[in-house]
């Protein structure tokens, strides 16, 4: 456990989309103060109780711009891409929820005339770390789609393929007793599915899609299939032709490959991410 904490995390170092983040992060804290009321502000006018429930706003706004924005630009290497992780993302997160409410602690108690007791102060600590969850969840759904945007740059979706390539390569399967045996141009082949103690091949052959059935295991068909740069493994139960990637894409479940006229999504597994990035970038 202790490991995964040193894994390499995303640090969200655009200016822009921090700024706003931070700022609706912080409207939304005054918003939530204003209507639900989780302390009661002792001031009898309503006007100073809406500046002094913007203030609350206000803090969480200047504490997050430093732990966000001041504090990264002043100690860029130990923010850089390279060197931030989850441990890392985990303190600064902690540091912002204990700052965060021990301002807001103060606060309501010195200026708010909040009698401050148990309750009040779970309430502001669940405030804080929601706003800390807030953030970590916008710049997290930011990074993922700019790294899919990334990734879709080396997929164009308006890709085509060409039906019947000039000069193409011929694939042999074979059957793990070496009893059958089936040749196909590489270009044709789609999708390799493993299908209990066999593999199912999913070919093109005149704009229709067909299937073979081999007795073979996907293991042997991926070591066969080698010297093939297009035959990416993707999954333990699939194998894909990246001449037939549509797109790439991150799904409920995680990287998802879409193909070419094919209604199904293919699951990227974990181990095998970064190998299809690569796989995909370089096509």
């Amino acid at each position: 456990m202790l490991n995964s904490l040193n894994k390499k995390y995303p640090f969200n170092d655009n200016l822009k989309i921090n700024v706003r983040t931070i700022t609706s992060v912080s409207l939304g804290i005054f918003l939530f103060l204003l209507f639900f009321q989780p302390f009661e502000i002792q001031n009898p006018d309503f006007d100073n109780r809406l500046i002094i429930l913007a203030t609350f706003g206000a803090i969480t706004l200047v504490l997050l711009s430093i732990f966000r924005l001041v504090i990264p630009s002043i100690f860029t290497k130990a923010f850089s891409e390279e060197r931030w992780n989850i441990k890392k993302e985990i303190i600064i997160d902690l540091l912002f929820v204990i700052f965060n409410s021990v301002a807001f602690s103060f606060f309501a108690r010195y200026v708010g005339g909040v009698r401050i007791n148990f309750p009040i102060v779970i309430n502001i600590v669940i405030l804080s770390i929601s706003a800390a969850a807030v953030l970590v969840t916008i710049n997290r759904i930011y990074m993922l789609k700019k790294q899919i945007e990334e990734l879709s740059q080396f997929v164009p979706s308006n890709q085509k393929l060409e039906k019947e390539p000039p000069e193409d390569e011929m694939i042999d399967f074979e059957s793990e007793n070496k009893t059958e045996f089936f040749q196909i141009p590489s270009e044709q082949v789609m999708l390799i599915k493993s299908a209990n103690n066999y593999i199912e091949v999913l070919y093109k052959e005149d704009g229709k899609t067909n299937k073979k059935l081999i007795r073979n295991t996907l293991k042997n068909t991926e070591a066969q299939l080698s010297r093939y740069q297009d035959m990416i493994r993707c999954h333990r139960s699939y194998i894909v032709n990246r001449k037939h990637v549509q797109k790439l894409t991150r799904g409920n479940y995680g990287l998802e490959l879409s193909l070419f006229n094919f209604p199904q999504t293919i699951h990227v597994s974990r181990q095998y991410a970064l190998k299809v990035k690569e796989a995909l970038r370089h096509h």
